[in-house]
């Protein structure tokens, strides 16, 4: 009796532990993290969509942004507003205002899930052309934030920190460019990247409209390079936007601001905004329109 009591006692404790194996080989259900998160198709189109959910911010193309331009002679805030006074005074009193404040941290915020993207494409179970599509997107994206903070914040003292894509997140400070130029060069360089590998406007389906393709990617070189005083370069690059990227101006300039040409031939490349999307949209496709200026934002 006491050996089949054994018997049982072992068994019983088999399936127990047996058991317990199964009930925990799950897949995590938590934050997802690198080592779990890119794996399929879907986590790549996925991460890449987390690049511009904080655009939609209010203050990431909205007032945040916009109080910088009273540094120059484009805008005059027209009411009292202490975040605009000083920028338009270059006062240091801006700091921690809550809309100029967040600018920096807004955009690295998007570099980093862009060197996300970039960083673990090769891992994911994906067509070639899927993988290029979204690696390019991702290069833009990063490229157009760098260029914002650099020629917000960069001088030929000094530029803005570059982060080390091949790597995870570091905690530790990263130091500032040497100079500016440091910075637009690197641009540069990934923005030739991205254009070898994001589709034509034409390429896009419909749903994927305001995505980054080649002539957007073109288009942005072509500023950069403004930005360098390499005016050679920025002929080239503007000149592959217009024919290449078969840019054309609209025949009437009140056309430009009509919803049915949001995605006419002069469109180059937007964030798309409308009035479902959230509290302060538009139903024009976005901001800052490469050929077209400041004034699409909210009606603004």
């Amino acid at each position: 009796m006491k050996f089949f009591n054994t018997i049982i006692l072992a068994a019983g404790i088999s399936a127990a532990m047996l058991s317990c194996t199964n009930e925990l080989n799950i897949d995590p259900e938590g934050t997802p993290t690198e080592a779990n998160f890119w794996k399929t198709e879907n986590d790549l189109i996925t991460g890449a969509n987390a690049m511009y959910r904080p655009l939609s911010d209010s203050e990431f193309y909205g007032r945040g942004f916009f109080w910088f331009i009273n540094a120059s002679d484009d805008m005059v805030t027209g009411r009292s507003k202490s975040e605009a006074d000083n920028v338009k005074n270059f006062s240091s009193n801006y700091i921690a205002a809550g809309d100029l404040e967040t600018q920096w941290n807004k955009r690295y915020a998007v570099i980093g899930i862009a060197n996300s993207v970039i960083r673990n494409a090769d891992n994911i179970q994906a067509s070639q052309a899927v993988k290029n599509k979204y690696v390019g997107e991702a290069l833009f994206m990063s490229s157009r934030m760098y260029f914002e903070l650099a020629y917000s914040y960069g001088n030929e003292k000094a530029g803005i920190p570059i982060v080390d894509r091949t790597q995870g997140p570091n905690p530790n400070p990263i130091p500032r460019a040497a100079n500016v130029m440091e910075n637009y060069n690197y641009i540069v360089n990934d923005l030739k990247k991205a254009a070898e590998l994001l589709p034509t406007q034409a390429e896009l389906p419909a749903k994927d409209y305001g995505r980054p393709h080649k002539a957007a990617a073109w288009a942005l070189l072509a500023k950069v390079y403004l930005f360098m005083k390499d005016w050679k370069n920025a002929e080239y690059w503007a000149n592959e936007v217009m024919n290449k990227g078969n840019r054309n101006l609209l025949n009437s300039y009140a056309d430009v601001f009509k919803a049915e040409n949001n995605y006419s031939s002069e469109y180059i490349w937007s964030i798309p905004s409308t009035p479902k999307f959230n509290a302060v949209g538009s139903i024009l496709p976005g901001v800052m329109l490469e050929n077209k200026g400041w004034g699409e934002y909210n009606g603004w």
